[in-house]
């Protein structure tokens, strides 16, 4: 990933090459080329932002320096509230949620849909006048600079996406989240649960939970505290729990949207109550035993190694699996700079070997970044734990070094837009010498 402080090269080169182009031809080219390097859906945001106007400029008295706030709605206990959010100019950084996960924390993205809407609007503007540029007093432009340099706590992600609750109802709990539907939550929960037991690290930055299986597989649910609409934790918190008896508690409610609120104490039970939307006087508390918890596997792609990445709309991808042969025993996955870029097959007995292969220019490809040939089998029994996530999953990321493990992310938005990420790590077959 490049800097965060300033666009990556081959973004900085979309902006030159359309600087100062206006027609409708140049535009539909320059939007085709930021959706093939950024996803049409990055895109789509920050364009929405220009179609509200919602972009404002303010510069000091001598206009030397400037400070952008973008307007946008979000949702918190089902009440639309504004919240602002500051920004630079020519300054690839922002202390929105997306930015902080995506760009920084994984790595996965350039940049966020507020950076992405400021560029373009210094780009259209001469056309279609999507800023609001105005000057302002030296002391309310002071205050502005204070709230941007006053950014929201570690890992909160936005201002108002959620709150962290310290009231006295919660001093005596290590950790208190509170989701208003838990519709996202459950899925993450079940995507993950191939494995008896489940062990929770809840800290400022959100929840993870892992699952392991021997030594061969290991899957991780990231649950951002944006996702939250009250949250609050108490250093760091961690616990073994039963994932059957989880999921047992979170499908008491099956079908029906309801909130959660989840209470955890040292050593204490995990105390979770649900409440059904629609009725009031309705409500079901569950205490779910917890364990200390064990050490788990420390899985890791070789940063030195060659690393392959792609990108496949997570419906297209479940398809793809769908429609391999499921009698056979091991999966192989070629990546390819080359043809046949990407392609799945099965290897087993002859007469149920399959493959599927997808060019890089395919529809169902948001990004394809080989750099080297790897070629690695996998149990297809291991690869079936992946299946739950991939069909909840709006996008999935497939990396790959040249030892041949292979990590697998999906991503999953609830409601408000907010992003759960299950993440899993699967070992690949080793011949035998």
């Amino acid at each position: 990933m490049q800097s965060a402080t300033r666009l990556p090269f081959v973004l900085q080169e979309i902006f030159e090459l359309f600087k100062g182009s206006l027609s409708i031809d140049d535009l539909a080219d320059f939007y085709a080329k930021l959706n093939s390097a950024l996803g049409s859906r990055l895109v789509a945001f920050a364009r929405q932002f220009i179609d509200k106007q919602a972009i404002q400029v303010f510069s000091n008295a001598g206009k030397s320096l400037f400070i952008a706030v973008i307007t946008e709605d979000c949702y918190i206990k089902k009440k639309r509230k504004k919240k602002s959010v500051h920004l630079l100019p020519d300054v690839n950084y922002c202390f929105c949620n997306s930015f902080q996960t995506k760009v920084l924390q994984l790595g996965e993205a350039y940049t966020c849909e507020h950076v992405l809407a400021l560029r373009l609007a210094f780009l259209l503007d001469n056309c279609i006048n999507c800023i609001q540029f105005k000057e302002v007093q030296p002391h309310r432009f002071d205050n502005l600079l204070k709230e941007f340099s006053s950014p929201p706590l570690q890992g909160s992600g936005d201002n108002l996406s959620h709150k962290m609750t310290l009231g006295l109802e919660y001093t005596n709990y290590r950790f208190v989240g509170c989701l208003e539907n838990i519709k996202t939550f459950a899925a993450g929960i079940r995507s993950i649960g191939f494995g008896d037991h489940g062990i929770f690290h809840i800290n400022e930055d959100g929840l993870r939970c892992t699952v392991e299986q021997g030594k061969c597989i290991q899957a991780n649910l990231f649950i951002t505290p944006a996702c939250f609409s009250d949250y609050h934790v108490n250093g760091l918190v961690h616990f073994t729990i039963n994932m059957n008896v989880l999921i047992e508690c979170l499908s008491i409610f099956a079908g029906i949207d309801c909130s959660m609120k989840m209470f955890y104490k040292d050593d204490d039970p995990l105390v979770i109550i649900l409440e059904p939307h629609d009725e009031d006087n309705i409500r079901t508390e569950c205490s779910i035993k917890t364990t200390h918890y064990d050490e788990t596997m420390d899985f890791c792609l070789d940063a030195d190694g060659v690393l392959n990445t792609v990108f496949i709309k997570g419906r297209e991808m479940a398809n793809i699996f769908h429609d391999l042969d499921k009698s056979a025993e091991e999966l192989q996955i070629t990546l390819s700079p080359r043809k046949p870029y990407f392609k799945v097959e099965t290897l087993g007995v002859m007469q149920s070997e399959c493959s599927i292969e997808v060019a890089k220019t395919s529809e169902m490809m948001i990004l394809f970044n080989c750099k080297n040939l790897t070629t690695a089998r996998y149990k297809i029994s291991l690869m079936r734990a992946t299946q739950r996530a991939m069909l909840a999953a709006s996008k999935v990321a497939i990396k790959t070094d040249s030892s041949g493990l292979l990590e697998m992310h999906f991503m999953m938005q609830d409601e408000n837009q907010a992003e759960v990420y299950a993440q899993f790590y699967i070992t690949p077959v080793v011949e035998n010498d």
